[in-house]
């Protein structure tokens, strides 16, 4: 019977750390080759996988951000003699020891919250998708959309890197549901709630139930009919009466204007399209613009610019330019 050497602390660490710093030549190939061929190396690779795609949200964290700065003050020679030996890591070179303890960190909320799954899901320009995930919440997502889901015992939550997605979250008041947005954090435990990343702000727009956005500025509660929005400086605004019909439109595969500025509309609309449409002049986005397009009806929607507006459409240099008739 063969005796499996130990796992060394650290082991799997430092051999995750090498990989994602492509430091690995042809004698270390064959090494990691012959680590990675044990079940329980291979096991302990794949958590720090998973603890490495949940370490963006730790290093936000005070304690964390303290330890690795106590490695970068120890890399830098910056550290007392104790503090250095209290680390043990005086050989270890930067990337390992920060990625090991980014790990340590990980693996510590992972034992208390159960191991976590992460998931990307993505839309191109005019493409829609809805995602279930494991506990039935649905999330929609909108045109040139990115998101990133990591599910565990204890955490429900979702990275909303562009575009715009609908959440229908299934009720578990144990376990909150996180959405991650630029400056901004909504949390819900049940409810229905829209979040768009537009060019200057994001918006929080709530359908069903109640959410808390939370920014710089603080928490704030928006209930079912409300949005709000912040920007790059975290200011959540003041809630709002919802466009939920426009929401509840683009779900649809319907892009609805009511009394819409033109130049508004057209960025709307150009969300689903590889080629825009643009103005001749600035001065004729501030016409309005009313009703209901099929999402990918260009002749439709051209065609009541054209009556409603008295407006021209051209094609030129790759896009639709709308001129004075």
């Amino acid at each position: 019977m063969k005796v499996q050497p130990l796992l060394q602390p650290g082991e799997a660490s430092e051999w995750f750390a090498r990989i994602r710093a492509g430091e690995l030549d042809a004698t270390s190939e064959q090494e990691w080759a012959a680590f990675a061929s044990e079940p329980r190396n291979e096991a302990a690779l794949e958590k720090r996988e998973a603890a490495w795609a949940l370490s963006a949200d730790l290093a936000e964290r005070p304690a964390i951000g303290a330890m690795l700065a106590e490695v970068d003050g120890l890399l830098a020679g910056t550290l007392p003699a104790a503090a250095a030996r209290r680390t043990g890591m005086r050989r270890i070179w930067p990337l390992a020891a920060a990625a090991s303890l980014a790990l340590l960190a990980v693996g510590l909320v992972l034992l208390q919250r159960g191991r976590a799954s992460v998931e990307d899901y993505s839309t191109g320009v005019g493409e829609q998708r809805v995602v279930t995930l494991t506990d039935q919440s649905a999330v929609t997502l909108n045109t040139g959309t990115s998101v990133r889901v990591t599910y565990s015992r204890g955490l429900r939550r979702v990275d909303l890197m562009r575009g715009e997605a609908l959440f229908a979250v299934a009720k578990n008041p144990a376990r909150p549901f996180e959405v991650h947005a630029r400056e901004g954090v909504t949390t819900a435990v049940g409810t229905q709630f829209d979040v768009r990343i537009g060019t200057g702000a994001t918006t929080v727009s709530v359908l069903e139930g109640a959410v808390t956005v939370a920014a710089a500025s603080g928490p704030t509660p928006v209930s079912a009919g409300e949005v709000v929005n912040y920007g790059a400086d975290g200011r959540v605004s003041a809630p709002q009466p919802a466009n939920v019909t426009q929401i509840r439109g683009w779900v649809a595969q319907r892009i609805v204007f009511s009394d819409e500025p033109l130049a508004q509309a057209l960025e709307d609309y150009n969300r689903y399209r590889t080629s825009p449409i643009v103005l001749s002049d600035p001065a004729l986005g501030s016409r309005h613009i009313n009703g209901v397009f099929r999402i990918g009806d260009e002749p439709a929607f051209l065609g009541a610019l054209e009556q409603a507006l008295h407006l021209k459409a051209n094609r030129q240099d790759g896009q639709i330019v709308l001129e004075p008739q």
